[in-house]
């Protein structure tokens, strides 16, 4: 009962400790004034970030100099004067000047300041100055990859952006990896979204490429980030910053695929609102062969032959709404709502042919699966700013429904056409998602240097799921039919500290507490309930050698936890060759990983970042497939065991020429599984390359040419073949470089890709023949619309000002 107490008022003490800050940190000295803004840019709306704010009297005389942070914002505390005038400077955007300002009051909330890139004039045509990203960028714990930056990123689904980003590699099936390992928590614009946890695969193929704007990679998440992912965390940037009323327009048609993607943006005082609305359509085109051999106490049994031909194609969209307003310069309320629906129907046409040593059965099937997926999200988001610099609050609820449906019904011909057997397994679910979170920001020093990081989470989900099995044999099979009802709750609470030294040492020690609560009732097996409780600490140690090097260790700890998919226990036999059957007794893994950080900052752009790492994991979650005596294999997944990796990888950004950059990886590891209980291991070294280049022509044109290959992976019980892929893009721009059309192909010289997957077990050896038609030709159109200002305006208006007035006399020199 004690625990359960504790476990009760933690929340509740966490929230009292977040308050009390708050509430001190407010207290102040009132005797001064206090100027505060919010710096941006004309062109974008993009916040900018280590600006130079001048505060001076009207004679002239300096009160303060201050920087702007990360978010744009600035805030100084001056001696109290009658008026006040302000000059902001940036590299690359014209100095601004205000005119004299009159102060009222102990606070002049001078609202977003707008500053004007810098422009030349070459024979009549208007050339601003470019605020492309680099392609990669680095930050304490995370690689950035601006996917915006990269023109081969107009065509194509998520998955193709991702592919080229650092250490993820994605598998001709779809299957999305960070260093090897498929376990990683996918994040929406920093927010977590169940869409990416039911099934990521098809959800990725919902966002088109061109509506994303930068992909971050987290391999070691601070103790904010919720522990799930043992690999780490995405965090997948769609949010485009329009300025004014403006949008864009991306749309592209190919031979594999079709997209479409429109963004509005329209702002009025202090309100902002955006709309989005996506299309894809994609078509996957395959064919299979597998040989099977089974055997028992050493001998052969029997033998199978398969092939396969098959067809799917994806359909889906998304769409949402979402309205910001911006209370005053420090306060910022938002709310949003999204829904996305997607559908995959697919057909296979098979050839069998199995023998037992003295029968031989040889039939033709065709198998019809249906998939398709309804979700609905609700998004409020409160951020609070104080006026002490990095002093911030945020509050977050989240709310979201899902309905999945699944379907196959598959035929069995004799091989003189008539119909043998007949079955259908449909599988409908449901989901409901609670998400409640805080996180508060206190700087513990006057210069920022040292902060502390708290927050509290709750999530809760309730899941359903009813499924049944019809054939021509038996109406409906109570063996394998059945409803399962799946509950839990995650309650969690964390606190990092970070300390920034004069001598450029950083240390962030971390800790977080998670416990979860799983209950699950099922119609054919027994109910169980499991609770568990996860204390994952991580420590982040970095030094800065001069400007152009740093070094970094990092150390944390992950869990997965075993989700709906991998729990339901419907058995799906679309191929009856091939039963893949969910396990309702799975546990929680643990994943412990080191890595160890070098970055290099050098001259033109250039970045080198090289890593070394380790990781170990227990009672690590994989699919396990036997073969029966019948000669049928069944997979499920369970807890294996332990499984190790030892790595390094090498990423870099450099430009040979001055219109020439090229982006480059490499990674290389080794992978050891092993399970004492299935008495299974397997090893192996593997290691993956890429490599883009992204060359500026004459008359506005891009080129981009980018590949990947893998020599290959192994999982406990298989390996598969080298992976790879290649890519060609070219891109027009024009009218003023506010639209382009771009020409982009992928793996033209070849019509299918092949891969072969080996697996392995005391009772079977199989090899597997896969060849994916993937080559593609796309055509896209790109346009930002709107969002212009009259060159003649003289006067902005500030609509954060507290008196509502516009400032006058605001000039752009």
């Amino acid at each position: 009962m004690n625990k359960v107490k504790l476990f009760l008022s933690y929340p509740l003490m966490l929230g009292i400790m977040l308050i009390s800050i708050a509430t001190f940190a407010q207290s102040g000295n009132n005797l001064l004034t206090t100027v505060k803004g919010v710096v941006v840019s004309k062109s974008d709306n993009l916040t900018l970030p280590a600006t130079t704010i001048v505060l001076r009297t009207e004679s002239g005389d300096l009160l303060a100099t201050v920087a702007s942070g990360n978010d744009g914002a600035f805030s100084a505390k001056v001696k109290s004067v009658p008026r006040i005038k302000i000059q902001i400077s940036y590299i690359g955007y014209n100095d601004y000047h205000s005119d004299v300002i009159a102060v009222k009051g102990e606070v002049l909330d001078l609202g977003r300041m707008v500053l004007e890139e810098k422009s030349t004039t070459m024979q009549g045509v208007t050339i601003v100055g470019s605020r492309k990203k680099p392609i990669i960028q680095t930050n304490k714990d995370k690689i950035i990859y601006n996917a915006a930056s990269d023109i081969s990123n107009k065509s194509g689904n998520a998955a193709d952006v991702l592919r080229k980003a650092p250490m993820l590699t994605v598998s001709a099936t779809g299957e999305l990896k960070m260093r090897g390992n498929s376990n990683i928590m996918v994040l929406i614009n920093g927010v977590e979204s169940k869409i990416m946890a039911k099934n990521l695969k098809e959800a990725l193929k919902v966002i088109p490429a061109s509506s994303i704007v930068s992909v971050e990679i987290i391999t070691s998440p601070s103790a904010k980030y919720q522990a799930e992912g043992a690999a780490g965390v995405i965090n997948i940037i769609t949010k485009k910053k329009l300025q004014g009323t403006s949008g864009t327009l991306d749309l592209s048609a190919g031979n594999l695929e079709q997209t479409g993607n429109l963004a509005l943006n329209m702002a009025v005082g202090k309100l902002n609102i955006t709309a989005m609305g996506n299309y894809t359509g994609e078509r996957e085109k395959n064919a299979t062969e597998l040989q099977r051999f089974s055997f028992m106490d050493g001998r052969q049994t029997g033998s199978l032959l398969q092939k396969n031909d098959g067809l799917m194609i994806n359909r889906g969209g998304s769409a949402s709404l979402s309205a910001q307003y911006q209370i005053d310069s420090l306060q910022t309320l938002e709310g949003g709502f999204s829904y996305w629906k997607d559908s995959w129907p697919q057909k296979n046409s098979f050839y069998n042919r199995y023998n037992n040593g003295t029968l031989n059965d040889e039939y033709r099937q065709v198998s019809d699966q249906s998939g398709r997926f309804t979700y609905k999200e609700w998004v409020m988001n409160y951020q609070k700013k104080f006026l002490r610099e990095g002093q911030e609050l945020q509050l977050l609820a989240q709310r979201s429904l899902s309905s999945d449906f699944s379907d196959y019904l598959t035929k069995q011909y004799r091989t003189d056409g008539t119909l043998s057997f007949e079955e259908r397994g449909p599988n409908k679910g449901a989901e409901k998602d609670w998400n409640f979170q805080a996180d508060y920001t206190h700087p513990l020093s006057k210069s920022g240097k040292t902060t502390m990081e708290l927050g509290t989470k709750y999530q809760g989900t309730t899941s359903t799921s009813i499924y049944e099995i019809n054939n021509s044999r038996i109406q409906t099979d109570p063996t394998r039919s059945g409803s399962m009802s799946y509950r839990q709750r995650i309650l969690a609470g964390y606190m990092s500290l970070n300390f920034e030294t004069d001598n450029e040492w950083t240390f962030r020690p971390g800790i977080r507490f998670e416990r979860t609560a799983i209950n699950a009732d099922f119609q054919s097996v027994p109910s169980f309930e499991r609770t568990f409780t996860n204390w994952v600490p991580n420590l982040l140690i970095a030094k800065k050698l001069g400007e152009k090097h740093e070094l970094k260790l990092n150390y944390t700890e992950r869990i997965r936890r075993p989700n709906i998919f991998d729990l339901n226990p419907y058995v799906n036999a679309s191929d009856p060759l091939n039963i893949t059957q969910g396990n309702a007794y799975l546990k929680p893994e643990l994943t412990r990983n080191l890595e160890l950080t070098h970055v290099f900052t050098g001259e033109k752009e250039s970045t080198l970042i090289s890593s070394l790492y380790y990781s170990a994991n227990k009672n690590g979650i994989e699919t396990v497939t036997t073969v029966r005596a019948d000669g049928i294999s069944y997979s499920n997944p369970v807890n294996i065991g332990q499984n190790t990796r030892i790595g390094m990888n090498l990423n870099g950004v450099f430009k040979p020429a001055s219109n020439w950059t090229v982006n480059a990886g490499a990674e290389i590891f080794h992978l050891h599984f092993n399970s004492k209980a299935l008495d299974i291991s397997n090893k192996g070294m593997f290691f993956n390359t890429t490599l883009n280049n992204t060359l500026t022509l004459p008359h506005d044109l891009l080129l981009s040419i980018s590949g990947d290959y893998g020599n290959g992976f192994i999982t406990l019980q298989g390996k598969n073949s080298a992976n790879y892929s290649y890519r060609f893009a070219i891109s027009k721009q024009f009218w003023n470089k506010k639209a382009s059309i771009t020409f982009a192909t992928v793996n033209p010289f070849q019509k299918t890709f092949k891969e072969t997957v080996y697996a392995f077990a005391p009772t079977f050896q199989s090899t597997g023949i896969n060849r994916f038609y993937n080559r593609s030709a796309t055509l896209s159109f790109s346009w930002q619309f709107g969002g212009l200002k009259q060159s003649h305006e003289k006067e902005s208006h500030f609509p954060d000002n507290p008196n509502g007035k516009p400032v006058r006399g605001k000039r752009i020199r």
